[in-house]
């Protein structure tokens, strides 16, 4: 409406037509772009298999971008503000919270691991940053809450179907037969 106040009714179709054409291509761009992650973890051996695929003439993650596709259009029929609300949500309580166990657990576990920084008066800082996140997330409406847990869930259970398939940790054997007395 702004461009067709200004410059008129035919340059505001040519300038909604060069928008639609660049968010196509953002989107197009985001979908290629994130169905490498799930490839990349099957190629290092850290997710299923099936996902390590390339096509077979183009040379792409088909199965990967499939997968991808398929969550983007089940995410399309949600309103966008649900959708931000449950990224952020997601977000917070499996990447920063994450974040912050694992980097106590990493300092309990390995406490003679090189690393490149220190983190004065540790563990106070990630506490702090604790307490900031779970207060962030508690105060979020119940439904991306919900979302957020199925998430975390869901990600639990792949990865025990995962674990499990490929006989890794927690379903791992101690000691291989030949080890047995």
């Amino acid at each position: 409406m702004f461009m067709q106040q200004v410059f008129g009714p035919k340059v505001a179709v040519v300038f909604t037509a060069l928008v639609l054409w660049t968010a196509f291509g953002s989107c197009f761009a985001l979908l290629l772009g994130y169905s490498r992650v799930p490839y990349a973890a099957a190629r290092d051996g850290n997710f299923f298999g099936l996902f390590g695929r390339l096509h077979p003439t183009q040379g792409f993650p088909h199965i990967s971008l499939l997968l991808i596709g398929a969550l983007s259009i089940a995410f399309s029929f949600f309103k966008l503000k649900e959708v931000i609300d449950g990224l952020l949500t997601t977000r917070i309580l499996v990447q920063f919270v994450g974040q912050v166990a694992a980097v106590i657990l990493l300092r309990r576990r390995a406490p003679d691991l090189p690393r490149p920084f220190r983190m004065w008066l540790f563990p106070l800082p990630a506490l702090v940053a604790l307490a900031g996140w779970i207060f962030l997330f508690s105060s979020a409406d119940w439904q991306p809450k919900i979302w957020a847990i199925g998430v975390v869930l869901m990600g639990l259970v792949s990865f025990l179907i995962w674990s499990w398939w490929t006989g890794r940790w927690p379903f791992e054997q101690r000691f291989k037969r030949d080890q047995l007395p």
